[in-house]
């Protein structure tokens, strides 16, 4: 594109009219050319003037090809098109607000119900190669339960297999108080943030050295949620101590906002595991112990290996362990679950959200036809019941 082409195109934007009158102005030239070229060939006037317009063509498609070969005419058109709503609008302006406010409702509602969708099945973890990290479950009971592990086996299954490059133990969902508004954390070990691959957007993450019963300052790590509702985004806000649950924590760091913790929405913090005893007091007895905590246990599979092959080394594992053990004679079956960050059963939750999603799609179509409808009124309203459309006339254009 030349510059000189730039500049027509600039004309045709920002002085319209003179670019129409000059285009006017040119295809009747050409026009009264023709026509002296065909009276100069003995033609009479009138008829040369046919003959030209004929040769010609339509001068209105014409002037569309002008239009468009200057490649402004989508903006023309666009331009034209508003103008031409704020007239409706003025027009009929109840007419008008009844048919932007049912389309909007439509919208509104398919967008509500395709965000939820997309938060639960298609929106995965901001993760490194998400589609590695698997949580090592045994099947639901009939209740709807599940046994989970202790910390003691998840050591025992880190040395024991070697199915996971690496995993981590985490406690979700932990409730927690600080200055009398209700938080929710996660207790994670010390490797969580390793194990995932991703840094902390201010300041650092969660280090295995902040996991260990000898460390010294109990630390935590905020989610972007997190930092904006608890703390308004407040750019100082590494070294502060806060205190939860009678436990004084100092933030270290605020991890990035598409960062969800493999879940589908992220809690306001992540702490040590060694610390849950003090957050959340444990059962007075044997069973207090921090080993015995149930956790969860979510691992990245090691390149190459596949579901299978690990599914089978988890259950001579779990073999294992249930051999050992009196209590977990009865263990079920070991499985591998996706984590990516959204719901476990995405086929189950289709099913639930499947049929919300249709009927706010059927609202937008009952509301496009009404509209359609009310459109339709609007355009019969202006013609009387034999068709012929009356035009009024002004009073200056009286019939003399």
């Amino acid at each position: 594109m030349k510059l000189r082409d730039l500049r027509l195109r600039a004309r045709a934007l920002f002085a319209p009219r003179r670019v129409e009158r000059e285009l006017d102005d040119e295809l009747s030239f050409h026009i009264e050319r023709e026509t002296h070229k065909l009276i100069a060939a003995g033609m009479t006037p009138a008829v040369a003037r046919a003959q030209a317009r004929a040769r010609f063509g339509p001068v209105p498609l014409a002037a569309d090809d002008c239009r468009d070969a200057r490649g402004t005419a989508f903006l023309d058109n666009t331009v034209r098109d508003v103008f031409y709503a704020l007239r409706t609008f003025k027009r009929a302006p109840l007419v008008a607000f009844t048919i932007v406010a049912t389309v909007a409702l439509g919208l509104a509602l398919v967008a509500v119900a395709f965000t939820m969708l997309n938060a639960l099945l298609f929106s995965v973890d901001a993760v490194p190669d998400v589609h590695e990290m698997f949580a090592v479950e045994r099947p639901r009971t009939s209740d709807g339960g599940g046994e989970r592990f202790t910390r003691a086996q998840f050591d025992a299954l880190r040395r024991e297999t070697n199915i996971f490059a690496d995993a981590y133990a985490v406690v979700p969902d932990v409730d927690s108080r600080l200055d009398g508004r209700r938080m929710s954390g996660t207790f994670v070990t010390g490797n969580f943030f390793r194990v995932l691959g991703v840094n902390a957007a201010i300041g650092r993450a969660l280090t295995p050295e902040d996991d260990e019963p000898s460390a010294g300052q109990p630390v935590m790590v905020l989610s972007h949620r997190g930092w904006d509702r608890l703390f308004a985004r407040d750019p100082a806000i590494l070294g502060r101590d806060l205190l939860v649950n009678g436990v004084t924590f100092e933030i270290v760091g605020v991890m990035p906002e598409a960062f969800r913790g493999l879940t589908v929405a992220p809690d306001d913090y992540w702490a040590p595991l060694s610390m849950l005893g003090h957050v959340r007091p444990l059962d007075q007895g044997p069973a207090s112990h921090e080993a015995s905590v149930g956790v969860d246990i979510i691992g990245r599979l090691k390149p190459g290996l596949s579901r299978q092959v690990a599914l089978a080394e988890l259950a001579v594992w779990n073999t294992r362990q249930s051999n050992g053990s009196p209590i977990e004679r009865g263990a079920s079956t070991i499985t591998l679950v996706p984590r990516r960050g959204t719901v476990e059963q995405p086929r189950e939750a289709l099913l639930v959200t499947a049929p919300l999603f249709f009927g706010f799609g059927l609202i937008l179509l009952i509301g496009c036809a009404n509209v359609a409808n009310l459109l339709l009124a609007r355009a019969v309203a202006h013609f009387p019941a034999d068709g012929v459309c009356i035009r009024r006339v002004p009073r200056h254009e009286g019939v003399r």
